[in-house]
């Protein structure tokens, strides 16, 4: 079903309407999902959506709400918020009628054992019960049992649902609280921890509200039990409830707050496992290049370990918890027996089988349930603990929310808005260092003040935009580092201010203070009209270039072209397959450096505001696209608005209107042009040479106009195709979904090579060996109780009516009573000791199981080829590693073991039955089969949902990584309420999944008991009406009618778990698939070992090479031929997409490559990826750092000494900004600039020493002085090897050997730039023109001189 625009931004994909009532209450709705779940896979619009009590913005709304008000209690009462208190203040009354449910249901399972008692009767020895009476109580019995069914069903439903609605309005919260953040939290928040947090904290809400109720029925049950047994069997009764409590309790409260605890350490340890696995995949490219796959493995195989050192202690833990429910209820009766016997009472049939009943019903209850709910509740404590530490992080104060600005919609009060309102003048918004005197005084009073305030700045009228006075800023609380050092600062309205300064001189910082992202400690920052923002490093989410660039504001068709031409796109759209509907893919790895930089530019462009922060858009783009973003767009579009532009491009100062330049965090100095380059300072040298007078810049203008009269003629045809409206369909074929999901049965190599990576065959049969026998002991201990009463009711009868002789070496049958009660015991014991001696193979089966495959999954993923990773999002790869890895570690050996223990148990029960009554196996045949049948049925359907449950959660988990990337740009839009609603929409696509799943297992588990109970009546009325005479002993009865109740019950809770179980082994699917993935070729072993030497002189050929980066796409570089001798320095120049970075993607061989790469005569196709890699250094063209010690993101290997590392560091001047090898670098690199990050990676290079060099647009982010640093190091330093430098600056190529000129994936030229400077003809001849007459004449005179340089050598030689 094509979707297009429209029906993107309706709501979401769910067609249908809520079922009603009626179809609620029978669940009639689930019919055609089961029908089309048989025929076919399930997609997103069969879903049926929850009641829109579950729609995640109403929930979110409400406890948003509950949430602020208890801040405000929790400020003023001077303690921390307590997220518990306003989950139950918030939802209390919701979640009542699912207890009410709960109680009834079991109230009546209570009940119906005094009418099976009674109904015994009617077969005992001199029987006084007519069969009419009979009748009566058999069918009380049925219906009591029915209504339990019911109740139970809709009950716990009820109760999961509440769990749903619980998790997606804490979830909404969390996101909206990360809306909020101030930079500091956010500095704190991982990604992958947000992500965790989502995936495994959020699940306990799902499972703790299930039998959270039972904290009050199972004291009210026993009770009850209590009263009942006591009636049935005296005292003995209550000594046997008390042995289940005293069996069950204490050691399931010991584990339950054990198994709380380790849950909090695995979190933590999971955490640190998320946080490395987001740096890898964010940081892919990069670490291929440098061949560090094996340490990063290694990273995260040792988190892993610890992770499950602990997992390991909590499934001990579990599976013991588990085995309780086995002979728990065998040993309380027992005990009973024991009392009663002593008592001086003899055994009889109809006092054990409704005591045994009575105790089942307690039982399943207290070893089951009650260990559950202690055990989800002490992990639901240790998450919501986890959730409220992120919720009471501190926020940016102008984003604060407090209670009392109730309606939700008023929720950023900022200049902008009030903007919209009055297009008069803006009162200025002017944040002291006092917040909470600014807090304590809200609304009039601090408008007021703000008055007043404005006054006091000596009134600088509407003449200026921005004005800050005396501000100080620091990132951290640390005030001894500060980012801005007492900045004053005014800008004019309407002027364009351009701020340089070296690398980490605080450039961003001052853009950041601007944007309100960094608080100022003191000082005051008055801004007057709203911001635009354009990033530094462009940050693009998931969707096409169209939304990207509207980023929700409505399309205006006129205007976009406008903007797309000023930017420079409209030759990219016509590139593109899908033009600007093109999906940009994650992080836009779509698309070049350069076009990035331009649609993060054009976005901001886009939006209409009073003051545009431009952040050194122009680093990531060439030298002529450059000059025509500065004309077109920064001086054009945009002229007659405020503008502060960041630039390293110190050719277009000339056109600024103002210049400040910023040196350590303070104001070294600022001025017009004229002004700084008299002022005599480092700044006028710098300048002087770009000083051709002003005049020659209003010619410039002029140009930039002619430029657009050019362009103007293409564009007629790239605009029809994005107005069509079949384009906008087709578009959608982008949309990577349907690989994601496997389809279809779930296949038994999968349950295969789980059990396969758990241990070898032995092992494992071994263990399933293990369990049936435990399973098998307990049988015997049924089996005995059936034996003796059956032996007792015989010896009744041949005494006549006498009564029976108590004690204990009573003759009965074959046995005294005393020896019974001995082999019971010991039968018991059996059972007890087996049950435990499982628990060590099976544990050591399911960690090594969850071990392997996650360590195969990863090692499979990071030998991935890149082209893998540029089509994967990484929500998506990170959904494997969270939930499923989760999935993995903690709920499949729980349902695993749940179904071998039931099924086992199953067979012996219909063993036991065909001993008591062989007649009874042919309802029990008809009953497995329709079992069976139905099982069918709704197994297809919930792994439909279960899939599809899993791929809805994805975007979830996008948005929030996508989220934090780009952070202040989502805030400078003022687009928080639009990702909210995307964050909701996408939350209510997957509850709906997720209680489709519900609702599957609850209609399932109804309609099974209902067909369990037909066979329980067929049962019980063949021993009704058929007359067996003497051949039924009343134990046999009582054992077939037990044992059938038993069945019913197992069947049930049996085909759910089973379905559950193979519902988690998706996860395994999904992990498999991953392991499956296309993987580098000779990775690590290459076909021919190379000599260690190699490569000794650093020649590269490229002889008729190809290049694609999939085999079904056209290719993007083409027939290159090149020949670079051993020691050339080679600059690579060329347009926005002209292929430039994939010809370094050929030399590294991350793609399909047609042709020979040779590297000193050796085709580096034979060689081992890794060792290529590892021979060429690159300093690549985004600088990654990982959040590790500086030593680790130099040398992860650990082969070099600190004293190799500091001198790599001094040679890249970096060494003063480094306080030691183990500082820590946070996550990205975020505590070091852009400039900073990419002098490290410099260092990295320099360690290496390798004969060949790459630099990838490295020096983009630097400042000209730290360029010509760069480039004096790497002069000295590489001064023999071979350097390919891919550039925008063409000045930092002039002096090479040769220059390579790209176009369309081609070679358009190669020569020495002196040689191509000569010819007025050629494409370089035309660059360097665009960067103006004065510039081309100085790059020329270096191209000669070098070029007669080398040639003295040459002669020389």
């Amino acid at each position: 079903m094509p979707k297009t625009q429209e029906s993107e931004s309706k709501d979401s994909p769910l067609q249908k309407d809520i079922p009603g009532f009626l179809s609620r209450f029978f669940f009639c709705w689930m019919m055609p999902l089961y029908y089309n779940g048989m025929k076919r896979d399930l997609e997103e619009f069969d879903l049926v959506p929850a009641k829109h009590r579950y729609d995640s913005k109403v929930v979110g709304d409400l406890l948003e709400r509950k949430w602020l008000e208890e801040e405000a209690n929790a400020r003023a009462a001077g303690r921390t918020p307590s997220l518990t208190k306003v989950l139950i203040r918030t939802f209390w009354l919701n979640f009542i009628p699912g207890g009410i449910m709960q109680f009834l249901c079991v109230a009546i399972r209570t009940m119906t054992p005094i009418l099976f008692g009674l109904l015994l009767q009617y077969w005992s020895v001199n029987s006084t019960v007519s069969r009419e009476m009979a009748v009566i109580y058999a069918m009380s019995m049925i219906a009591g049992n029915w209504v339990a069914a019911f109740l139970n069903h809709h009950g716990n439903l009820y109760c999961q649902q509440f769990g749903m609605m619980l998790r997606v309005a804490t979830s909404s919260l969390m996101y909206r609280k990360l809306m909020r953040m101030n930079n500091a939290s956010l500095g704190d928040t991982a990604a992958g921890k947000v992500v965790n947090i989502l995936s495994n904290d959020m699940q306990r809400f799902d499972l703790a509200m299930l039998f959270l109720h039972y904290v009050w029925i199972i004291p009210i049950q026993m009770a009850a039990v209590c009263y009942l047994g006591y009636m049935q069997a005296g005292p003995a009764a209550l000594v046997g409830l008390a042995a289940i409590i005293v069996i069950a309790l204490p050691i399931q409260g010991v584990l339950g707050n054990l198994i709380g605890k380790l849950r909090f350490r695995i979190a933590e340890k999971t955490d640190e496992r998320i946080k490395v696995m987001t740096e890898v995949i964010s940081g892919i490219q990069v670490i291929k290049m440098y061949a560090w796959e094996l340490p990063f493995q290694n990273v995260v195989g040792d988190k892993r370990a610890a992770e499950m050192k602990e997992v390991r202690k909590a499934l001990f833990c579990r599976t013991i918890f588990l085995g309780f429910m086995m002979f728990t209820e065998r040993a309380a009766l027992f005990i009973t027996i024991l009392v009663f016997v002593f008592f001086g009472n003899s055994m009889t049939a109809n006092v054990i089988y409704p005591l045994q009943q009575f105790m089942n019903a307690v039982q399943i209850n207290v070893t089951l349930i009650l260990p559950l709910v202690l055990a989800f509740t002490a992990e639901l404590v240790v998450s919501i603990k986890r959730i409220q530490d992120f919720l009471v992080l501190e926020d940016r104060p102008d984003l604060t929310l407090h209670a009392l600005d109730s309606p939700p919609d008023n929720l950023f009060r900022n200049v902008a808005s009030v903007m919209e309102k009055s297009k008069g003048p803006v009162r200025p918004l002017s944040f002291q260092m006092h917040s909470e005197f600014l807090d304590a005084m809200e609304g009039a009073q601090a408008q007021k003040y703000n008055r007043k305030m404005r006054r006091s700045i000596s009134q600088p009228g509407l003449e200026t935009a921005v004005e800050l006075r005396n501000v100080t800023a620091c990132w951290t609380r640390n005030t001894d580092i500060c980012a801005l050092k007492n900045v004053s600062l005014r800008i004019r309205k309407a002027k364009l201010c351009a701020i340089i300064g070296p690398v980490g001189s605080g450039k961003s910082s001052l853009l950041q203070l601007l944007l309100k992202e960094l608080p100022p400690a003191n000082g005051s920052v008055s801004i007057y009209g709203n911001l635009s923002y354009a990033s530094q490093e462009a940050w693009l989410f998931p969707s096409n270039i169209r939304e990207n660039i509207l980023f929700g504001l409505p399309y205006d068709a006129e205007k976009y072209k406008r903007v797309c031409r000023a930017c420079c796109l409209e030759k990219d759209f016509k590139q593109f397959p899908y033009s600007d509907q093109t999906l940009v893919g994650e992080r836009g790895v779509s698309l070049s450096g350069g076009q990035r930089a331009r649609i993060n530019l054009a976005r901001s462009v886009y939006r209409e505001a009073d003051l545009y922060l431009l952040d050194d858009p122009l680093s990531a783009v060439d030298a002529n696209v450059g000059r025509l973003l500065f004309e077109g767009c920064i001086n054009g579009y945009l002229r007659g608005r405020t503008r502060i532009l960041v630039t390293h491009q110190i050719h277009f100062l000339k056109a600024a209107d103002y210049i400040v330049v910023m040196n350590e965090g303070q104001i070294e100095n600022m001025g017009t042009f004229d002004e700084l380059i008299q002022s005599g300072k480092e700044f006028s040298s710098m300048l002087a040479s770009l000083q051709e007078g002003k005049d020659k810049d209003g010619d410039s203008v002029g140009s930039g106009v002619s430029i657009e009269g050019k362009e103007k003629k293409g564009l007629p045809r790239s605009m029809s195709v994005t107005s069509e409206g079949e384009e906008m369909t087709e578009f959608e074929a982008q949309k990577m979904q349907a690989e994601e999901r496997a389809s279809g049965d779930l296949r038994w190599e999968v349950i295969v090579a789980y059990f396969r990576s758990g241990g070898n065959i032995w092992f494992i049969l071994f263990t399933i060996f293990m369990v049936l026998l435990a399973a098998a002991a307990a049988a015997a201990v049924d089996y005995w109780v059936s034996y003796w009463s059956n032996s007792m009711a015989a010896y009744e009868e041949s005494l006549e009516g006498e009564a029976p002789e108590p004690g204990l070496d009573v003759q009965v049958g074959r046995f005294t009573t005393g020896q019974y009660l001995i082999i019971h015991g010991c039968l018991v014991l059996v059972c007890i000791l087996l049950t435990k001696l499982r628990v060590f193979p099976f544990v050591a089966l399911c960690i090594d199981a969850s071990k392997n495959l996650h360590n195969f999954m990863f090692s499979t993923m990071i030998k991935g080829i890149m082209r893998f990773f540029d089509t994967s999002s990484s929500g998506r790869i990170l959904n494997r590693f969270t939930k499923d890895m989760g999935a993995l570690d903690e709920i499949l050996p729980r349902t695993l073991l749940d179904v071998l223990q039931i099924y086992t148990t199953l067979f012996f029960i219909l063993i036991l039955n065909a001993i008591a009554l062989y007649w009874t196996l042919i309802p029990s045949a008809v009953l497995l089969l329709l079992f069976v049948f139905m099982v069918r049925i709704y197994l297809k359907t919930a792994q439909s949902v279960k899939r599809l449950e899993g791929t809805t959660k994805s975007p979830v988990f996008g948005i929030v990584t996508s989220s934090l990337n780009g952070i202040a740009t989502i805030r400078s839009t003022g687009a928080e309420k639009r990702l909210i609603k995307d964050f909701d929409n996408h939350q209510d696509l997957h509850t709906a999944a997720w209680n489709g799943y519900l609702c599957g297992g609850s209609s399932f588990g109804l309609y099974l008991d209902s067909m369990c109970l037909i066979y329980l009546t067929t049962v019980i009325f063949v021993f009704l009406y058929m007359d067996f005479g003497d051949i039924i002993a009343v134990g046999s009865v009582g054992l077939a009618v037990t044992q059938s109740n038993t069945l019913t019950a197992m069947l049930q809770h049996g085909a759910r778990m089973l379905v559950e179980f193979i519902a988690q082994l998706t996860s395994v699917e999904r992990i498999l698939d991953y392991t499956r993935i296309d993987t580098e070729e000779n990775l690590f072993e290459g076909k021919i070992v190379s000599i260690p030497t190699w490569p000794s002189k650093g020649e590269i050929v490229f002889d008729n090479v190809s290049m694609r980066y999939a085999p079904d796409e056209a290719p993007v570089l083409r027939n290159l031929n090149l020949f670079i001798q051993s020691g050339w320095k080679v600059g690579i120049v060329g347009r926005t997409g002209a292929g430039k970075s994939s010809l370094i993607s050929a030399l590294f061989r991350f793609a399909f490559i047609e042709g020979k790469v040779t590297i000193d005569n050796l085709d580096t196709a034979l060689v081992a990826r890794q060792e290529l890699r590892s021979k060429i250094s690159i300093i690549p063209q985004e600088p990654v750092l990982f959040s590790a010690t500086i030593r680790y993101n130099l040398d992860p290997f650990n082969i070099y000494s600190d004293a190799d590392l500091w001198r790599s560091l001094e040679q890249v001047d970096m060494k003063s900004a480094v306080p030691s090898l183990d500082y820590k670098v946070t996550e990205g690199g975020a505590n070091f600039s852009v400039g900073q990050r990419q002098l490290l990676c410099l260092a990295r290079a320099v360690l290496r020493s390798n004969k060949l060099l790459i630099m990838d647009e490295a020096t983009a982010n630097v400042d000209p002085q730290t360029d010509n640093f760069i480039q004096q190091t790497i002069r000295t330093h590489f001064a023999s090897c071979t350097v390919l430098t891919i550039a925008h600056r063409l000045n930092t190529i002039m002096d090479s050997d040769r220059v390579l000129v790209m176009s369309a994936g081609q070679v358009a030229e190669f020569d020495h730039p002196y040689i191509l400077l000569s010819d007025p003809n050629s494409q370089l001849t035309s660059m360097v023109k665009e960067t103006g007459e004065k510039s081309a004449a100085q790059l020329f005179e270096v191209a000669r001189e070098a070029y007669f340089l080398s040639n003295m050598k040459e002669n020389a030689r």
